[in-house]
């Protein structure tokens, strides 16, 4: 808890007013002498904001490294609005390995995704944390994801990916999908990237990330 330590001027006494609510909204210390110290409840919050921008101009992708991804936080919580410039890309998530290489190869994750419409999917053997749904990118079409992770910097466990997620697809319909993934090898994963599988990330898409206190 935060402490506050309040003292009196010449007259000793301190008066605290606050906006106007129900009831009574001033409180008057006495004079008296030393200092009276009070106690805030008010708790810091549980995410803190490590990044995030609204892009001005297109990009191929957006990359994490670890002076972002750090071992201070288990658990991250990325919140995207990305719109494709390639019709018909899906949002998707790599990570380092523990040298700092980007894992690209088939086997490198597993993922199981289930949609709102469509065919779900399973597969073991991904180069990706993979969607299965993809994004129009005509004008009010975009992909609107969140992902949370964990253990991305635990060199004992594997990285686990939960994510949610509502692409506006080609058609201009609704394609909604949930889903999980791993990273299929324990290790200290250095670093997180998202991009599309196809083309580059249009300008004016955004993204922030958050570190989960545990």
């Amino acid at each position: 808890m935060a402490s506050i330590k309040l003292t009196g001027d010449t007259s000793g006494e301190i008066t605290i007013s606050a906006p106007a609510v129900a009831g009574t909204n001033t409180l008057t210390l006495p004079a008296s002498t030393g200092t009276m110290a009070l106690t805030s409840d008010v708790s810091e919050p549980n995410f803190v904001r490590l990044a995030g921008e609204t892009l001005s101009s297109d990009v191929s992708s957006i990359a994490f490294s670890t002076s972002v991804i750090t071992t201070t936080y288990k658990t991250y919580v990325l919140y995207s609005r990305l719109q494709p410039k390639t019709d018909g890309a899906r949002v998707i998530l790599r990570v380092n390995d523990n040298t700092g290489s980007l894992l690209t190869t088939v086997s490198d994750y597993g993922s199981q995704v289930y949609r709102g419409s469509g065919v779900d999917f399973s597969d073991s053997t991904t180069s990706s944390v993979y969607p299965v749904s993809s994004s129009g990118n005509a004008t009010g079409e975009y992909a609107y994801y969140k992902h949370e992770f964990s253990e991305i910097r635990a060199s004992d466990k594997k990285t686990t990916f939960l994510f949610q997620g509502t692409n506006i697809s080609t058609a201009g319909n609704c394609a909604f999908l949930t889903g999980g993934a791993i990273a299929s090898v324990a290790e200290d994963n250095q670093g997180l990237t998202v991009l599309f599988d196809s083309g580059d990330i249009a300008s004016g898409s955004s993204y922030v990330l958050f570190g989960v206190k545990s």
